[in-house]
């Protein structure tokens, strides 16, 4: 279900409405104030604007990294099923073969 959580970014107050809970919206939140705060403060001059800028940019790249890598493992696990599958059937036909062999 639903509901308005509200938080503060960097001085900013926002409603979110969404069906995560308080905790991890909460906790998002705070991760995001750090960040444009360490910007703020690294970055002379640089206004909120700028620094809610790069936290998105910085965040959206790891993100599209973060696509990557699990395409990544996706085609890995997708190959170690095939591997799998191939190894029950050698498996099942060398059962066969000893049933058989047992049976003369």
């Amino acid at each position: 279900m639903k509901e308005k959580i509200y938080v503060e970014i960097a001085g900013i107050k926002l409603g979110i409405v969404t069906e995560d809970g308080r905790e991890y919206v909460e906790s998002v939140a705070n991760t995001v104030n750090e960040e444009i705060d360490k910007i703020l403060k690294t970055k002379r001059g640089c206004t909120l604007v700028e620094a809610a800028l790069f936290c998105a940019l910085s965040h959206c790249g790891q993100g599209g990294e973060d696509s990557k890598k699990v395409k990544n493992l996706e085609t890995q696990v997708a190959l170690y099923q095939a591997n799998l599958n191939i190894l029950k059937n050698e498996n099942e036909a060398l059962r066969a073969k000893i049933a058989e062999y047992e049976e003369n």
